[in-house]
C-alpha cells in the first residue's frame, strides 16, 4: 500500500480518521492514534474550539457567589453553579441556610435561658455562616481557574 500523497513511498498505516494510507512524513499521532496531518490539524482546531467554549471567568464566579450571598443565603452557590458544579452549589446553599437556622435557634434558646448573658458569649459562633460564604467565593474562583487550566474538577457526591 502506497501513501496517498507520495505514491512512490510505502505507507506505514491508514489514518484512523479518514482512512487514507499515509507514510511516515504524512502521519502524526494524536491521542495514541495514527492520523494524517490534515486530520490532525482538524482535531487540534476542534480541541481549541472546545477549550475556548469551556473557558470560565474566575472573577465572575467569585462575584456570583458574593452577590448571591448579599441577596440571600440561598444563593451563595451561584459561582459553583456557573462552573457547572450544581450539586456543590446546592449543598453550599442548604448548608448556609441550615447553619443560620441552627445558630439562630441555639442563640435564642441560650439568650432566654441565661437572661441574655449567653448571647454575648455565643457571638463568635455567628462567624460560621460568614466563613462558609467566604469558602463558596474562594472555591468558585479557584474552580473556574482550574477549569481554564484544563485540570480535572469534580462535583460533590460523584
Amino acid at each position: 500500500m502506497k501513501c496517498y500523497i507520495h505514491p512512490d513511498v510505502e505507507a506505514i498505516g491508514t489514518c484512523t480518521s479518514c482512512g487514507k494510507a499515509i507514510c511516515p512524513a504524512c502521519s502524526m499521532e494524536v491521542g495514541g492514534k495514527l492520523v494524517c496531518k490534515p486530520c490532525g490539524e482538524k482535531i487540534a482546531t476542534q480541541c481549541v474550539t472546545i477549550q475556548a467554549a469551556n473557558k470560565k471567568e474566575p472573577v465572575l464566579a467569585l462575584l456570583l457567589s458574593l452577590v448571591g450571598g448579599l441577596i440571600s443565603g440561598l444563593l451563595i452557590g451561584l459561582g459553583q453553579i456557573y462552573n457547572g458544579q450544581v450539586k456543590k452549589g446546592i449543598i453550599l446553599c442548604v448548608a448556609h441556610v441550615g447553619a443560620w437556622a441552627v445558630i439562630i435557634g441555639i442563640y435564642v434558646i441560650i439568650s432566654i435561658v441565661t437572661l441574655g448573658i449567653g448571647a454575648i458569649v455565643c457571638l463568635p459562633v455567628l462567624v460560621v455562616p460568614f466563613l462558609l460564604w467566604c469558602y463558596a467565593m474562594y472555591d468558585a474562583y479557584v474552580t473556574a481557574d482550574r477549569i481554564n487550566k484544563g485540570e480535572p474538577v469534580k462535583d460533590w457526591l460523584e
